[in-house]
C-alpha cells in the first residue's frame, strides 16, 4: 500500500526541489533555497553542493551539516554533510548527501577543488552518484561538474556552473540520463548590507528557470533572505545567524496545496 501512496504522491508533487532530488541533483542548502534557488554566484561553505568555484572564497576550515524535509514526509527527507579545507594551493572539500528511504534513495559523495586566480575563482568537482530502488537493485554513475565566479567590481559578481558536463547515463537500455544543467548568474551588492541576485538555469531537457534573490543584513550577525523562482512560481524565505564559531541557516519554500519545504543548516568553523 505504501508503494502506491508514494507513486501517487510523486505524480502530485510538481516542485523543483523534489524532482531534482529524484533525479540525483544535490540539494542547494538553506542559503540558496532562501534566495529562490540562486546558487552559482555565491561563495560559502555550501558551495560543494552548488558551484564548486565558491569554495575559493573560504578563509578557514569548517564543517557543515544540513537537513531538508519536503512536505513533512519522511521518505523525501535529505541529509547532507561536508568538510571544507583551504590550503595555500587551493580549497579542497568533501561532501555527502542521502535522499529517500529504504524503498527508494539516492546518495552522492563529492570531492571538490577550487582556486582563486586574479578576479576569477575556478572550481571542479567529481561526484559518485548511486541510486537504490527496492526490488530493482542499485546503479552507480560518475558525474563531473565545473564552475567559475568572476568579481568584476566590489559590487558586481558573475557566476557560471555546469552540472554533469560529462552527460552521465543512468541506464543505457532506457536512455535515462543524469540531468545536464547550466546556470548563469549575477550578484549585485547595492549596499554594504544589501545584495541582489539573478540567475538563469537551464536543464537541457526542461524549460528554463529564472530565479531572483535578495539578502539584507539587519546586523552583522543576522541576515534575512527572500527569493522567487519562475518554475516553481513560489516565494522563498530564510535567515542566517552567526554566533561565535557557528552559523545557523534556514530556508523555506511554501506550497499551500502540498506543504512546505524546510532546509536547515549548521556550519562550524574550526578557527575564529
Amino acid at each position: 500500500m505504501r508503494k502506491y501512496l508514494i507513486v501517487l504522491f510523486l505524480f502530485a508533487a510538481h516542485t523543483q526541489a523534489l524532482l531534482a532530488q529524484l533525479a540525483g541533483t544535490p540539494p542547494n542548502g538553506p542559503v540558496s533555497m532562501s534566495l529562490g534557488g540562486v546558487s552559482s554566484p555565491i561563495g560559502n561553505s555550501w558551495s560543494i553542493f552548488n558551484n564548486p568555484a565558491g569554495l575559493a572564497y573560504l578563509n578557514g576550515a569548517d564543517a557543515i551539516f544540513g537537513y531538508q524535509t519536503i512536505f513533512d514526509y519522511s521518505p523525501f527527507n535529505t541529509v547532507t554533510a561536508a568538510v571544507n579545507y583551504p590550503t595555500e594551493f587551493a580549497t579542497a572539500s568533501f561532501g555527502v548527501y542521502r535522499f529517500g528511504d529504504e524503498l527508494f534513495n539516492s546518495a552522492m559523495a563529492s570531492l571538490g577543488l577550487a582556486k582563486k586566480i586574479g578576479i576569477m575563482s575556478l572550481g571542479i568537482k567529481a561526484d559518485y552518484l548511486q541510486y537504490n530502488i527496492d526490488g530493482f537493485g542499485k546503479k552507480a554513475v560518475f558525474v563531473a561538474e565545473m564552475g567559475g565566479i568572476a568579481t568584476l567590481t566590489p559590487h558586481l559578481t558573475f557566476g557560471m556552473h555546469l552540472y554533469n558536463f560529462t552527460q552521465a547515463v543512468i541506464s543505457d537500455a532506457t536512455g535515462e540520463k543524469v540531468p545536464v544543467i547550466i546556470r548563469l548568474s549575477m550578484k549585485y551588492k547595492a549596499a554594504e548590507n544589501l545584495a541582489l541576485y539573478l540567475e538563469g538555469e537551464k536543464d537541457i531537457d526542461l524549460d528554463a528557470d529564472v530565479k531572483f534573490g535578495l539578502a539584507y543584513a539587519i546586523i552583522e550577525a543576522l541576515e534575512l533572505r527572500t527569493g522567487f523562482s519562475t518554475t516553481t512560481n513560489r516565494m522563498t524565505f530564510g535567515a542566517g545567524f552567526n554566533v561565535k564559531q557557528f552559523t545557523i541557516d534556514y530556508g523555506l519554500r511554501s506550497n499551500p496545496s502540498l506543504g512546505a519545504t524546510h532546509n536547515f543548516g549548521l556550519t562550524y568553523r574550526f578557527t575564529r
